[in-house]
This record gives structure tokens, sequence and C-alpha cells, in this order.
């Protein structure tokens, strides 16, 4: 139960990022939530008296996590770069 406990806190802490995201006013960035993640930590939560299915939840859930992350670096990476061009050039 710990397991699915971690892998659906992770994966609702993966929402800091679209958040950040709209408060800086990218609206794109909601665009990449973690909704899947989220869901399955959910279902993994549900199935507890099954372990068969609870684990194999888990592993989706933490496969979603960790894609959703390299999804967030090539969606941040640009941001950044773009950033750091405004800033040098003074717009």
């Amino acid at each position: 139960m710990g397991g699915a406990v971690a892998a659906l806190v992770v994966a609702l802490c993966t929402l800091a990022v679209p958040v950040l995201g709209i408060a800086l006013g990218l609206w794109f960035f909601i665009l990449v939530a973690n909704i899947p993640g989220i869901v399955l930590g959910i279902i993994a939560l549900v199935k507890i008296p099954n372990a068969v299915d609870v684990e194999r939840y888990i592993r989706y859930t933490w496969a979603c996590t960790f894609a959703y992350t390299a999804l967030s670096v090539v969606f941040l990476v640009p941001v950044i770069v773009l950033a750091l061009l405004f800033l040098l050039v003074g717009v």
C-alpha cells in the first residue's frame, strides 16, 4: 500500500509544473498535466486487496510520471532559452 500512496503523491506533485506555467501566463502548460498518472495512482489504491493489480497499476503510474517528467523538460527547455534570449536582447 505504501508504494501505491508514494506513486500517487509523486504524480500529484507533478501538478506543480502546470500550475507554475499558468501562473507565469504560459497557458499551454495545462496541456501537459499528468492526469493519466494521477488516475492510475487512484486505481492502484482502489484495487488494494488484489496485489497483482496493485503492482501493475503502480508500475503504470510511475511510467506515466517519468514520461511526464521527460515531456516537461522538453517543454521547459525552449521556454528557458526564449526567456534568456529576451533578457539578452532587452525586450
